[in-house]
């Protein structure tokens, strides 16, 4: 962990009393703008490092109240717990309360019938604070998805290097992963793979953190969870009646028909339901947004023959 005079709120731009989502969404943001793949600057690299580690602390409740405790209460540097969160806090709760936690021959506390049960953490029994926080930095990676996976998701391989510690020796090694992109995921999603990073220890692993980029170059757009097309059509066509055929993501061709005497308004969309792309319960829509063209001028003829139909 960085130095504790480093504070992760700060880093992150949010108070101390911040919701998980605003500390969510503050960090997709500061990430988008120092990813180094959208940022060349030199900074760029250090700044995602420290967003990416205040993050990783900070999303999760167990870190955060730690690291909270830790870094707010004097009280734990003078038990011994130095600026990068070494001390156990069990030897330290020992110190205090005279030997109850897990001293033989103790039979609890005065007035604790059954003897005194405190539960600090909830990892490992040896894990100390040092290595609950000491994650080791996540790897980052970008992949590319067409808008056709996204529509029923897919499942893409990944090659990724990392490193471990084997007797004292960081050991480098590749291995290709395989990651399920959920469906309707968003263009510059972050998806994290817990515990399939760097490894410091068995009790302590790197995690793997995948921006999705969603290409789309067809004539099929995107809007939250609708899909969009634009349709041109004459001002004959839009009076008169039409028929023309698109072709969907699912690859499926559908006729669109449109009988003479329905007029179509400039700006007129066709709402199609539930054939957007979907995301867990929900349900886009697919939309044909027409554009109306108009002709840059009639001839008399025309002028006299559209005056004797209106």
């Amino acid at each position: 962990m960085n130095n504790m005079n480093e504070n992760y709120y700060d880093i992150l731009g949010v108070n101390e009393n911040a919701s998980t989502q605003e500390i969510k969404k503050s960090y997709r943001q500061l990430s988008m703008k120092w990813h180094p793949d959208k940022n060349s600057s030199k900074e760029a690299n250090g700044k995602f490092q420290k967003i990416s580690e205040a993050y990783e602390t900070l999303s999760d409740d167990r870190k955060r109240m730690e690291y909270n405790m830790i870094n707010k209460n004097p009280f734990f540097q003078q038990m011994g717990m130095n600026n990068n969160g070494e001390g156990n806090m069990d030897d330290m709760l020992s110190s205090i309360f005279g030997g109850v936690f897990g001293m033989p021959g103790m039979q609890g506390m005065p007035g604790m019938p059954g003897g005194a049960k405190i539960h600090v953490f909830h990892g490992p029994p040896s894990m100390n604070i040092h290595q609950a926080l000491q994650k080791p930095s996540p790897i980052i990676k970008t992949v590319e998805v067409k808008l056709e996976e996204v529509l029923n998701g897919s499942t893409i391989p990944l090659e990724i290097e990392r490193w471990s510690i084997d007797n004292g020796l960081k050991v480098f090694e590749k291995e290709t992963i395989y990651v399920e992109i959920p469906c309707g995921i968003d263009d510059n999603e972050l998806i994290v793979l817990r515990n399939k990073g760097n490894v410091l220890n068995d009790h302590c692993i790197g995690d793997v953190k995948l921006f999705v980029k969603v290409i789309n170059n067809g004539e099929i757009k995107r809007s939250g969870l609708d899909l969009i097309i634009e349709k041109r059509i004459s001002l004959k066509d839009a009076l008169c009646g039409f028929s023309f055929e698109i072709k969907h993501l699912n690859g499926k061709s559908y006729t669109l028909n449109n009988n003479p005497g329905n007029i179509i308004p400039p700006e007129y969309k066709k709402i199609i339901p539930n054939m957007g792309l979907s995301r867990e319960a929900h349900k886009g829509n697919l939309i044909v947004s027409f554009h109306v063209e108009f002709p840059d001028k009639l001839t008399n003829e025309q002028i006299e023959k559209l005056s004797a139909i209106l």
